[in-house]
């Protein structure tokens, strides 16, 4: 399943529920491409739970969305939090340091619960 919503002005959410449908893909990157679409920067908060995984079709157009806005990514995001619930170790220093971080113009943090990564979205610092 995948979901979005808006918590706040500036917070995002962005849920991911297990095996994605080719419907789930074609709302995620529809999602995508309206967050690409603001004008005011956002958190991004994206909760994982289960064992998600994205078709191939899905995958690729996310990867065509990102060449597409990395320039632009300051102009509708100012921050993501990646939150695994699931997820058996932490690992928040692995995310955090990624290759994926590092391609992003804005920090990436990793919370264990939505609660936790609500807090973090709501005492973002002003950049």
């Amino acid at each position: 399943m995948f979901r979005s919503s808006s918590l706040t002005d500036d917070i995002i959410l962005f849920e991911m529920v297990d095996v994605q449908s080719a419907a789930d893909g074609e709302s995620y990157i529809r999602a995508l491409y309206a967050l690409s679409a603001r004008t005011e920067p956002v958190i991004l908060i994206m909760l994982f739970t289960g064992h998600v995984e994205q078709g191939h079709e899905t995958r690729k157009q996310a990867a065509l969305w990102f060449r597409q806005n990395r320039d632009r990514l300051p102009c509708f995001a100012k921050g993501l939090i990646q939150v695994e619930p699931d997820h058996e170790h932490d690992h928040a220093e692995e995310v955090e340091n990624s290759n994926f971080a590092r391609m992003l113009p804005f920090p990436l943090k990793h919370a264990h619960s939505l609660d936790e990564a609500y807090t973090l979205a709501k005492n973002w610092p002003n950049t």
